[in-house]
């Protein structure tokens, strides 16, 4: 999972890390970094283990509008134009292969 944060204070990503920990219990998480192709946005990814029922809740919670790819295993969404879980999730990305 690939989440990019429109703030550059550690403290709202954190925040949304430990919502994602909410929904999925056991997630790890890399360091954030500034988003090299926005102003003001930090990123961290995110990665862990899912079965069939936790895949079905993240994608209904974390976005109400998903775009996929045909096989169905990546998904990602942008908050300008969708509701994300959180307000300042600017993008979210998440691949179940």
């Amino acid at each position: 999972m690939k989440v990019v944060v429109s703030s550059l204070n550690e403290e709202d990503a954190f925040s949304i890390q430990k919502e994602l920990s909410s929904f999925l219990p056991g997630l790890g998480y890399s360091p954030c970094r500034a988003e090299p192709s926005l102003n003001d946005a930090i990123e961290f990814l995110a990665s862990g283990t899912c079965d069939e029922v936790q895949k079905d809740f993240l994608i209904h919670t974390l976005n109400n509008d998903f775009d996929h790819d045909e096989n169905d295993t990546e998904f990602w969404a942008y908050g300008f134009n969708t509701r994300m879980f959180n307000p300042l999730v600017y993008y979210l990305s998440m691949d179940f292969s």
